[in-house]
């Protein structure tokens, strides 16, 4: 998590210095990785040891819920400044910062996220596989960084190709977010709902508010059918 939140940081500066619409979303995107990594760590929090299975099963999916808006927001923030850059016809500048940023972060959150992606076969955890998808997406925007940036060196007018692939990854997170917040809500998990986040799990497993069951016997519904029982038990020795 220390390492996302440094490129986050660090990705965050260059991309202002040099109107990469690549390097933001490698940032955002960073910041979005520190955001799943904390969902998936509180998701496994105390298992096995003191907090229940039903618990960890809705933390799940919360995590996975949370995931998934974090991806639309960010494709919908990464995807818009591309555009604009692109409208603009805005060309790079501090190209060696963007190599070098760029070069060694492409193994670095392509292995890391090929490595939660075990864990969460693993371990039969959506929510890690997520954040192993978002450190994918990582690698792919710092690979999208360093092609760009080595183009836009070479010829001035190949600006376009950082934006571009700025927008093609907005565009999948856009489309795999959705796909998860559409998923879940056929499966009944009202993520929109304060219920969903606010309340405990139920006794079936959904996410739906515990209610207190009432089963009445039904002597309470009918004195007579008691007295009658009453009557017929056998008389105690005094």
């Amino acid at each position: 998590m220390a390492c996302t939140v440094l490129a986050f940081v660090v990705g965050l500066v260059i991309s202002v210095i040099s109107k990469s619409s690549a390097t933001l979303g490698y940032a955002l995107e960073n910041a979005v990785d520190s955001f799943s990594s904390a969902l998936v760590l509180w998701r496994f929090w105390g298992g096995g040891a003191t907090v229940p299975e039903s618990i960890l099963q809705l933390r799940e999916k919360r995590a996975s819920v949370g995931i998934a808006l974090a991806f639309v927001a960010l494709a919908l923030v990464v995807g818009g400044t591309a555009i604009a850059h692109l409208s603009k016809e805005e060309e790079l500048s501090h190209h060696a910062e963007l190599i070098a940023l760029s070069l060694p972060s492409v193994f670095i959150f392509t292995l890391l996220g090929l490595l939660k992606l075990h864990i969460g076969r693993a371990t039969d955890s959506p929510s890690m596989r997520k954040d192993g998808a978002c450190s994918l997406c990582g690698g792919v925007l710092s690979l999208g960084v360093c092609i760009g940036a080595s183009a836009s060196l070479s010829d001035s007018s190949l600006f376009w190709i950082d934006a571009s692939v700025a927008v093609a990854v907005s565009a999948g997170l856009l489309l795999y977010g959705l796909f998860i917040l559409n998923k879940n809500a056929q499966q009944n998990n009202r993520w929109w709902s304060v219920g969903f986040w606010m309340h405990g799990p139920s006794r079936n497993g959904s996410s739906s508010p515990q209610r207190a069951e009432f089963s009445p016997s039904l002597e309470e519904f009918s004195p007579t059918i008691a007295g009658e029982r009453e009557a017929r038990l056998p008389p105690q020795a005094v």
